[in-house]
């Protein structure tokens, strides 16, 4: 019995001396590749957990930058900075747009205090402004043509919405119409209630077209004969004169001699020629 088990024993004793042997060479021939391997995917692992928050701060970044921005200036670095990053450039060129679109309907200068003395628009900066904003729009329109998303068509209709109220602003019927009617054409069935406010926008422009008729002014009559004696209109001096009771009443209740009115002197009959 212990024979049969100290044989077991020296059996067992050989297997695993020759397992482990065989360990020891898999190490020294394909150990240090496999090695290599794990420590490769080990690094790409990293490298793209490292890469994907990168790219989370860069967005961060982009967006916040983007809230910050107040100005056009601001929003066309913005935009220039961050063109990469999701849709932030054409999102800022169209707030930038905007920007200068409202302060041209609105009158007042963003980039002065409501109360100073130059906030009000002149002619020259509006006509400046609407040639700012409307390069901004094509801009935008250009980019969302390009891409050719269902997420781009946003943009691209703002663009046309605000090219059509720049056309308003300065008296081209013809170009809002043009702009109104691609807003039409591009917000097609996804956006109806954008079409359905272009097309409203395209009834109103028959206002601007055909301006409301003014009714001339009526002919006014003519003054009175204005007697040179007295430089009054002989129903000036009429008894039934509202006018001159009201006088003549206030003048009773001061005191005030009433004064004496004396009646345009009537002309002189002619004499009858002589037979």
């Amino acid at each position: 019995m212990d024979r049969k088990r100290l044989g077991n024993v020296q059996q067992t004793d050989l297997t695993e001396g020759r397992i482990n042997d065989d360990f020891l060479f898999w190490l020294k021939t394909s150990g240090p590749n496999w090695l290599l391997a794990v420590l490769v995917v080990a690094c790409l692992a990293m490298g793209w957990n490292w890469w994907q928050n990168r790219a989370a701060q860069a967005r961060d970044l982009a967006w916040a930058e983007l809230n910050a921005a107040d100005i056009p200036s601001a929003l066309k670095d913005v935009a220039a900075k961050h063109g990469e990053v999701d849709s932030i450039a054409s999102y800022a060129l169209l707030n930038a747009g905007d920007r200068y679109l409202q302060s041209v309907l609105s009158g007042k200068r963003f980039d002065r205090e409501a109360a100073a003395a130059d906030a009000t628009m002149t002619p020259e900066l509006k006509t400046e402004w609407l040639a700012e904003a409307d390069a901004l729009y094509v801009d935008v329109i250009t980019a969302a043509k390009a891409d050719e998303t269902r997420g781009s068509r946003g943009f691209e209709i703002g663009a046309l919405f605000g090219r059509a109220a720049i056309a308003e602003s300065r008296g081209d019927v013809a170009a809002a119409k043009t702009n109104l009617e691609a807003v039409r054409s591009v917000a097609g069935d996804d956006y109806p209630w954008l079409s359905k406010n272009a097309a409203a926008r395209l009834e109103s422009l028959g206002v601007i077209s055909t301006p409301y008729p003014i009714p001339a002014a009526p002919v006014a009559a003519l003054p009175p004969t204005i007697d040179p004696a007295t430089g009054l209109a002989p129903s000036a001096l009429s008894p039934d004169n509202e006018a001159l009771k009201l006088l003549l009443g206030d003048m009773a209740k001061t005191g005030a001699a009433a004064p004496t009115l004396t009646p345009p002197a009537m002309p002189a009959p002619e004499p009858e020629p002589t037979p």
